[in-house]
């Protein structure tokens, strides 16, 4: 794997830094206003009892995101440019959210208002999921491999600061005592993001794109397919890579449900949403920069062992909650802060792991294949993220408790997978001296 980016990439790599880091503040914020396992969570909670319904939404947006990037890495591996691609795309993102606003707006009725919720929130998720792929290929040639920890941890870091700000808005829209009811706090939320969305995408756009050869024969779809699932018998490393995320995708299956857990067990009021949304996003803003480092110096291993170790604790710390506070009344009044714990190691956690897991692909992937190495991991996450939709099941059956030690299991699992990993750094450098 090569550590150097092209001429044209290393003349304008402080502009594509400084627009790829905008590109993350900007999108940081947006996700922040609309946090799917909180403030979508709870949204959707307040038009419908269906714990089915509600255990859909992450696995619509994230699995809508992963699902289609193997359907176009056959079109865009062969193309040498793939900013258009993902400007016509961001488009159809910014139009999609704005009907998305409007309904939310305009629609009086709960079970018409869930309807076109889910709707567009599929539409946006597959075509967010159609930019990712030319994104992160775009990253892929613009950033050199030893600062993209920087450029991510960058992009999580100053993005918290404007999230944090959002988190406290979140708190003051939707706290009801303020003089917005739902769904008009909610209506305020949706235009917020909607013009946070069209500075974060509209930025990216500015990206100068350096040309870098490609294999221009047009690969059928069968075939590309078949070259796809060769890739983890042929390559160790990633076949131990892919499994660790399906295992980690498998353990989200808990994440939109702590905040129902609060609410529901807890009862805790909705200003609280904002509380840990700003626990979840303090913890990411003050890793990040960490992360980064440890990603850029010591390695991506390393990154996501830690990260996956925190992730661990989350569902720990959800089981604990409960019995703690029988055995001792007096912490009861306590529980919805002690609660917390759970976003803040959710917070460190999914920020590390982002920073970790992304950089080691795009490490271990070849040039001439990254975009069927990143569209093929994504399409199999993303086939685990829909199947991840039977939390709300699960939670209906057998109950909050079966869920978060299922949760457990798999992130257990996840790193015990993660410590089998070969640091990409280290496994090039064995590999090119064996070759003297």
């Amino acid at each position: 794997m090569s550590y150097t980016i092209n001429t044209t990439a290393q003349r304008h790599l402080r502009r594509n830094f400084s627009l790829g880091v905008l590109n993350g503040v900007f999108f940081n914020l947006f996700v922040a206003l609309l946090d799917p396992s909180l403030v979508l969570s709870w949204f959707v909670s307040q038009l419908t009892t269906s714990n089915f319904l509600i255990g859909l939404i992450m696995p619509i947006q994230n699995g809508g995101w992963f699902l289609p990037q193997f359907l176009v890495s056959g079109y865009l591996q062969r193309r040498q440019r793939k900013l258009p691609f993902y400007a016509c795309m961001a488009g159809v993102r910014v139009v999609i959210w704005g009907l998305m606003t409007l309904g939310v707006f305009l629609i009086k009725d709960a079970t018409v208002l869930l309807a076109v919720f889910f709707v567009l929130l599929t539409a946006y998720s597959l075509a967010a999921g159609l930019d990712g792929l030319s994104f992160m290929d775009i990253v892929a040639k613009t950033i050199p491999p030893t600062r993209r920890g920087a450029f991510f941890a960058w992009r999580l870091f100053l993005g918290g600061l404007l999230a944090l700000g959002g988190s406290l808005a979140v708190k003051y829209i939707l706290d009801e005592r303020r003089g917005l009811a739902f769904p008009d706090n909610y209506a305020l939320l949706f235009l917020l993001s909607f013009f946070t969305l069209c500075v974060a995408l509209g930025s990216f756009t500015l990206v100068v794109e350096p040309l870098e050869p490609v294999n221009e024969e047009r690969v059928p779809l069968g075939r590309q397919f078949r070259r796809a699932l060769d890739l983890p018998r042929r390559d160790g490393n990633y076949r131990r890579f892919l499994a660790m995320r399906l295992l980690l995708m498998g353990a989200e299956i808990a994440t939109p449900f702590y905040i129902i857990y609060a609410k529901r067990v807890l009862s805790v009021p909705a200003s609280m949403v904002g509380v840990y949304l700003a626990g979840t996003t303090l913890a990411s803003f003050a890793s990040n920069l960490v992360w980064g480092r440890i990603s850029d110096r010591r390695g991506n291993k390393l990154l996501v062992v830690l990260a996956n170790s925190l992730g661990l604790f989350i569902p720990l710390v959800a089981l604990s909650i409960a019995p703690l506070t029988a055995l001792s009344p007096g912490l009861r009044e306590f529980a919805p802060g002690l609660f917390a714990l759970v976003f803040v190691l959710s917070g460190g956690s999914k920020s590390g792991g982002m920073i970790g897991n992304l950089n080691f692909l795009l490490e271990i992937a070849p040039a001439a294949d990254r975009p069927l190495y990143i569209g093929f991991t994504n399409t199999i996450l993303g086939m685990a993220l829909l199947a991840s939709s039977v939390g709300g099941l699960i939670v209906d059956v057998a109950g909050f408790t079966v869920l978060f030690s299922l949760a457990l299991a798999l992130y257990a699992s996840a790193l015990f997978l993660t410590l089998r990993l070969q640091e990409p750094r280290i496994f090039d450098l064995r590999l090119a001296t064996s070759d003297f």
